[in-house]
């Protein structure tokens, strides 16, 4: 075998197990996901250049690439220690970090993220905004910063605001 079929024969053969073991890109992302023995709550970069998450509760070979919509999104309002948050929050942070949950009650779920740190947004990237969303009986297409005190964009996460009270700033 000449080194060149060698090479070829390596490639692949990685890029069918890869393409076996990438589970189909359809799939949703499982969050949170055990891989080698650690949780993780959003998409890593572990072991590659580009995030991924895994498609089942604990790795089995079966993964994705994320995408914009894969990374899970702060919901607020949210309630820890039986009470309702509005905004990230430090409060139980082990590190000191900001942190927010993804589903309406963190006391429930325990579900939650490492907030961005970036002063505008609490989000990774990608929009969870719902378009258009009902907000005091008036539909939005866009982010709006109607209702603010501080100015900020912000959309619901539901069709219906006035109901749900589920929101992200954009």
């Amino acid at each position: 075998m000449t080194p060149w079929s060698s090479y070829m024969l390596g490639w692949t053969t990685f890029l069918l197990y890869s393409h076996e073991t990438s589970g189909n890109q359809k799939d949703s992302c499982a969050f949170p996901f055990i891989y080698k023995g650690s949780s993780y709550f959003s998409c890593i970069k572990t072991n590659s250049l580009s995030p991924w998450c895994a498609t089942r509760a604990i790795y089995d070979g079966q993964w994705k690439y994320c995408m914009a919509d894969d990374y899970p999104r702060c919901i607020f309002p949210f309630v820890y220690r039986g009470r309702s948050h509005n905004s990230c929050i430090m409060e139980g942070s082990f590190l000191g970090r900001l942190w927010c949950s993804v589903t309406s009650s963190f006391d429930e779920k325990q579900q939650w993220k490492y907030c961005e740190t970036n002063g505008i947004s609490s989000l990774v990237p990608g929009f969870p905004c719902h378009f258009p969303f009902n907000y005091k009986n008036k539909n939005y297409f866009n982010c709006t910063d109607k209702g603010t005190k501080q100015n900020l964009t912000w959309c619901a996460t539901s069709y219906n605001y006035d109901r749900d009270h589920t929101w992200v700033y954009c």
